[in-house]
């Protein structure tokens, strides 16, 4: 089974937009709507509908993409910091410093090889 390169998301009444992992910083939920954010000088965001976080977290599995907290998915290979304090947080490679992390903590561990 190849592995999954990018993931196709609505940006429009009718229009899809195909969107690779690779380029993805992270995928913050804004109500109904996913705001895309991707890694780069212009730090441009795309704002995507049609899909829940949660189902998105639930297609991305076994890919560099991991859901963080209730409305944060992040690219694993842009992380460069994890703080393991009282309030995890992770900084990516563009300085964004996103917190708190809730969930996957140990998946995010064994990124880093740090041991539990």
């Amino acid at each position: 089974m190849e592995k999954r390169k990018f993931i196709a998301l609505k940006v429009g009444r009718n229009t899809f937009r195909k969107f690779y992992l690779d380029e993805i910083l992270f995928i913050k939920a804004d109500g109904a709507y996913l705001n895309i954010f991707f890694d780069g000088n212009d730090k441009h965001t795309i704002t995507v509908s049609g899909k829940t976080l949660k189902k998105l977290a639930e297609e991305l599995q076994n890919t560099e993409l991991l859901q963080i907290n209730r409305s944060c998915i992040v690219n694993t290979k842009k992380c460069v910091e994890l703080k393991d304090c009282s309030c995890p947080e992770l900084k990516l490679s563009n300085n964004e410093v996103l917190k708190p992390i809730t969930m996957n903590l140990s998946k995010l561990k064994n990124i880093f090889n740090i041991e539990n």
